[in-house]
């Protein structure tokens, strides 16, 4: 019980001290890329104090010329800090919008060019989606949780169809992630992380080349199956040193 209390304390300083870092980096860099690479290191220090080794194995290699739609299955909060690790380009979040007004967290987030989307505004959350198109064909990757909520039972939810019109009208390839182990390490609703294992598997990217919006569902039928199909098959032996 000690160690999951130390390392909220790690956490909770962390995330101050980062965030107070991220907030004039993002002024000093407008790209925003600074503030991944604190991102990064916050993670890395958030699942170390609390004994949490990362195994990832990867079945592609990124181009950092290229974007990607980043789409990750949903289990617990731990699965953004495994993301950041695991994940070697940069890489912005869709988040609810409540994050950003978040003191000090939330800002960290604007420095680093996160985007952030109003769920319960369907006129507002389309255009959040045009603009991150837009972004992504102009160099940026993003992360987006096709169920748009973590898990309630630890099985692959049904998908939402927003980040699959955002994968097609940006044209970049969707990269499908399974992760494994982070609802052991913490359960929804929990407030300590616990030791333990966590498994990344990166997919193949899935290209949306000469996609239009009436094949939407058939691509999200095409992930989720892909998905789905990692996760059946169990973790595998990593290709990248375990991190911790």
């Amino acid at each position: 019980m000690l160690r999951p209390l130390l390392s909220s304390i790690v956490f909770v300083l962390l995330t101050i001290l980062g965030s107070l870092l991220a907030i004039p980096s993002g002024v000093i860099d407008r790209t925003g890329d600074l503030v991944l690479k604190l991102a990064r290191w916050w993670s890395r220090g958030v699942l170390g104090s609390a004994g949490v080794r990362l195994r990832v194995r990867s079945r592609t290699t990124f181009d950092p010329k290229r974007s990607y739609v980043v789409m990750p299955n949903h289990l617990s909060t731990v699965d953004i800090w495994a993301i950041f690790i695991a994940v070697p380009v940069p890489l912005r979040f869709i988040a609810k919008k409540q994050l950003g007004q978040i003191p000090l967290f939330g800002w960290a987030m604007r420095a680093g060019r996160f985007i952030f989307i109003d769920r319960q505004n369907a006129v507002s959350a389309r255009r959040t989606i045009d603009q991150a198109a837009d972004r992504i064909r102009k160099g940026c990757s993003v992360v987006i949780f096709p169920e748009g909520t973590r898990s309630r039972d630890g099985q692959l939810g049904p998908f939402k169809k927003g980040g699959f019109h955002l994968a097609i009208n940006s044209g970049a390839e969707v990269v499908p992630v399974a992760i494994r182990g982070t609802r052991e390490v913490m359960p929804r609703g929990a407030a300590l992380i616990r030791r333990g294992v966590v498994d990344i598997e990166i997919g193949e990217p899935i290209s949306t080349a000469g996609l239009g919006p009436n094949d939407r569902q058939a691509l999200l039928e095409q992930v989720r199956a892909r998905l789905a199909e990692m996760l059946a098959e169990g973790p595998a032996p990593s290709t990248t040193p375990e991190a911790t």
